[in-house]
């Protein structure tokens, strides 16, 4: 039977091991829609050879630097398909909408997409990664109000899922959840029972709300398979919340536990090497987590309190001793790397600047 409609869906840059959910969601809405239709995913700007002229090209975006792509993406797919209708949507889109429509012509979808947010994904789209995890959210939006997220902005109402387990797949061994702050959910207890029944691996991959972690929450979420626990130190006032969490998750859990900590927003370099400090002293991995304003440039930003050398220097650093960004627990590697006071870490961190600078600035020698 021939096909009724095509559509291509398309990633311009794959920058996480994670397919585009919104657009294994919209895959579904389509098949559901229009029965006897012929969906296919692209990464980057080529055409899949089983296409022959697509209704319909869907372009997602996530980071506001790769913003390029995105417009590279809707400028080629333009001229190739002239007649097609493009839609652009996503995270970067949401955020800077005039500057998509200013480049391309084409006015992104802002926020969630209605008709796909209750579709469950379409794994048989893989978008060129080994999907080993199903992907879902027990909620959306968030009850904090902090000034570096951009969450309530991109989901601005905070309400809770009831039907999340429906994005789960038998055949996939794990279950990721992208919620932004499911200790808040009003179905926090009845999400957890639905986990333990279900009994797969679990993570929570945006983190945790160490305000929230208390210790009933703590014992029930000790009856799920999660694994790591994560949690997030955006601020040194939150000292006090973070050592509880962890003390909490501890005495309930053998899991490995990882933070994520905040930095070149309002932080200085001393506030943020106090709070690495800390948690390496409490054997718990990090993640520094760079704050960037959104923005179409690539180029860093440093804040009021920090420079460029310090940030390259700190990136180096984690590209150069640590392994996927994440400063481990060994206590000797972390003294020999950042030193043993803040003095040290921010003298550490532009030798680190100077030696990379250095090294770059070497002629090759005349082998001749």
């Amino acid at each position: 039977m021939k096909s009724e409609k095509q559509f291509l869906l398309v990633e311009p840059v794959a920058k996480t091991p994670y397919p585009p959910l919104g657009l294994m969601k919209i895959s579904s809405m389509l098949k559901k829609k229009y029965k006897n239709c012929e969906v296919y995913s692209q990464v980057g700007n080529q055409v899949p050879s089983e296409i022959t002229y697509p209704d319909e090209i869907y372009i997602t975006s996530l980071f506001t630097w790769d913003i390029d792509k995105v417009i590279s993406s809707c400028n080629f797919y333009q001229w190739r398909f002239p007649r097609a209708n493009i839609r652009i949507g996503g995270i970067a889109a949401s955020l800077l909408p005039e500057l998509i429509y200013a480049k391309t012509g084409v006015r992104p979808h802002e926020g969630l997409l209605e008709g796909a947010e209750n579709c469950i994904p379409d794994y048989s789209l893989n978008f060129g990664r080994k999907i080993r995890s199903s992907l879902t959210l027990a909620s959306r939006g968030c009850i904090r109000q902090c000034k570096f997220c951009m969450v309530n902005r991109l989901e601005p109402e905070f309400f809770a899922r009831n039907d999340w387990e429906r994005d789960i797949s038998e055949q996939l061994p794990m279950i990721t959840f992208w919620d932004n702050n499911w200790l808040a959910s009003p179905n926090f207890e009845s999400d957890a029972l639905k986990l333990i029944k279900i009994g797969k691996k679990v993570d929570f991959n945006q983190g945790l709300d160490a305000r929230l972690y208390t210790q009933d929450k703590a014992e029930l979420l000790s009856r799920i398979n999660i694994d790591p626990i994560r949690f997030a130190f955006d601020d040194v006032s939150q000292e006090r919340h973070i050592l509880r969490a962890i003390r909490l998750a501890r005495k309930y859990s053998k899991k490995e536990i990882a933070v994520y900590v905040l930095y070149n927003f309002t932080d200085t370099p001393e506030d943020f090497y106090y709070r690495i400090d800390l948690l390496n002293k409490e054997k718990v991995l990090t993640f520094p987590m760079e704050y960037r304003k959104p923005t179409e440039h690539k180029i860093r930003f440093p804040s009021r309190h920090w420079d460029l050398y310090l940030l390259r220097g700190l990136k180096l650093s984690l590209l150069f001793f640590y392994r996927k960004g994440m400063i481990t627990v060994s206590r000797d590697s972390f003294e020999s790397i950042y030193g043993g006071s803040a003095k040290d870490f921010i003298n550490k961190l532009y030798e680190i600047y100077r030696y990379d600078k250095s090294i770059k600035r070497k002629k090759p020698e005349n082998l001749n």
